[in-house]
């Protein structure tokens, strides 16, 4: 009966090891992850001032990023953050109600999203398996 009650305490030991690596390997997964995602979105950030049209300054000044619980956004701060859909694609110029021209699009987000979903996958995948 001793051996039994032995086996079930290393058992239980056993249970605990594996739990507290497991937990150490998530923490330290969890913090390359963030670390990724802050290297990226900086980087995203800069790409997105070179990018942007620069008429006024204003709006390629305005990209900075901001995290929540939930992860890291790259977005438009200031007066300047309704512009961006409206120069990623294009628009309608109306005066008096009357459709008198377009405005061509200047695409600058969408590459740069790409860009960095990709490089942000990419890094994960070399620091998992690495």
């Amino acid at each position: 009966m001793d051996k039994k009650s032995n086996s079930a305490v290393n058992v239980e030991q056993m249970a605990m090891e594996i739990h507290k690596q497991l937990k150490e390997y998530t923490d330290e997964i969890k913090e390359d992850v963030w670390q990724t995602a802050m290297n990226v979105s900086e980087k995203a950030v800069t790409k997105l001032k070179e990018k942007s049209p620069k008429l006024t300054k204003d709006y390629s000044k305005g990209w900075t990023r901001s995290t929540t619980r939930f992860g890291v956004i790259v977005h438009q701060k200031g007066k300047e953050s309704n512009l961006t859909h409206l120069l990623e694609k294009g628009h309608q110029l109306k005066r008096g109600g009357r459709k008198i021209g377009e405005v061509a699009a200047h695409p600058h987000i969408a590459e740069v999203e790409k860009e960095c979903i990709e490089e942000y996958v990419s890094e994960v995948e070399r620091r998992l398996k690495g």
